[in-house]
């Protein structure tokens, strides 16, 4: 019996886990007429204490994994999370996102997981672990989606804003 009772302690303590997802579109980028844009002047000055601003909304916790999209927008962003929590950037290309959240899912319950994505990307996977549908306008760089999956529970879904407010901000995808 007392087999049988540790065994459904240890399930119950596997199933009993708070999943925090932490959804950022990539800051704003420089005008480009051919290849990949930089971020630019604007976005370099947004994601500068990105880090700082996510460690804060979690005080104290700490990011297990980092994600972002293949493309340089992406991984610019996501650079001072990665020096913050000292953590490999983990890209994602743009025939993985369909899923992504699944992946998310299986694969990183209980865990604090940042993905930095596009405003094509960011609504989908939100989507995915929400149920929730939000659209985000090409602007919109300040925002971050804060994704809480407690198990057992409701999803709950917090709009955050970081960074300086920028004028004239560069055109993004």
């Amino acid at each position: 019996i007392a087999l049988a009772a540790g065994g459904g302690i240890w399930w119950l303590g596997t199933w009993a886990r708070t999943t925090v997802v932490l959804l950022v579109r990539h800051a704003e980028v420089q005008s480009a007429t051919s290849g990949e844009p930089d971020l630019s002047k604007a976005g370099e000055a947004r994601v500068r204490g990105l880090g700082e601003f996510i460690a804060r909304v979690l005080a104290g916790d700490k990011v297990d994994y980092l994600y972002a999209g293949d493309t340089r927008p992406a991984q610019q962003t996501a650079a001072p999370i990665a020096n913050e929590f000292k953590l490999p950037v983990n890209l994602v290309a743009s025939s993985d996102w369909a899923g992504f959240a699944g992946r998310i899912k299986r694969e990183h319950r209980g865990k604090v997981v940042v993905v930095v994505g596009h405003a094509s990307t960011i609504p989908s996977v939100l989507s995915e672990l929400s149920a929730t549908d939000a659209a985000l306008p090409d602007d919109d760089y300040d925002s971050i989606f804060l994704v809480v999956m407690p198990s057992p529970g409701p999803t709950r879904i917090f709009r955050l804003q970081y960074g300086a407010a920028v004028t004239g901000a560069g055109k993004g995808r």
